[in-house]
């Protein structure tokens, strides 16, 4: 699990340069940009921030409705709850995501990377297909279906 929290900015990063055409000049910025050790650096240490105010961010307000919603006596609930109090490992996560995100971009700029040179090849594969299948099912296979 802390896995995938740690890919989730990650992905929020690659998103907008997955999504654009041509595909190759903006896979390589991506991979200068994940591959950037002072971006890195900024990341872990905004991320380590981000989910260390998280940790102390008060839970009652969410938890009493929910207890009460279950039927239990949301009294019983202390006004003074946070996730570090709840969790206290989950203290230690703030300072794991600083040293695991840089390790964490730096392979999704090796994999950004390697995208890049595969595009041509996908390509030319693609082109291949289109000159060895006949057009009735090239269009058959490239409609939607219902």
């Amino acid at each position: 699990m802390r896995r995938l929290i740690l890919a989730l900015p990650l992905l929020a990063l690659a998103a907008p340069a997955l999504a654009e055409t041509p595909a190759e000049p903006d896979l390589d910025h991506m991979a200068r940009t994940l591959g950037d050790p002072a971006r890195q650096q900024a990341l872990a240490r905004a991320m380590g921030a981000m989910s260390e105010a998280l940790l102390d961010i008060p839970l009652a307000p969410i938890l009493a409705p929910m207890a009460e919603a279950a039927g239990e006596d949301p009294r019983r609930i202390d006004r003074d709850a946070t996730l570090r109090k709840m969790a206290p490992g989950a203290g230690a996560v703030p300072r794991q995501i600083e040293r695991q995100l840089p390790r964490a971009m730096d392979a999704m700029a090796g994999m950004s990377g390697a995208f890049a040179d595969l595009i041509p090849q996908l390509r030319n594969m693609a082109e291949r297909m289109r000159e060895a299948l006949p057009a009735a099912d090239l269009a058959r296979l490239t409609q939607p279906t219902d």
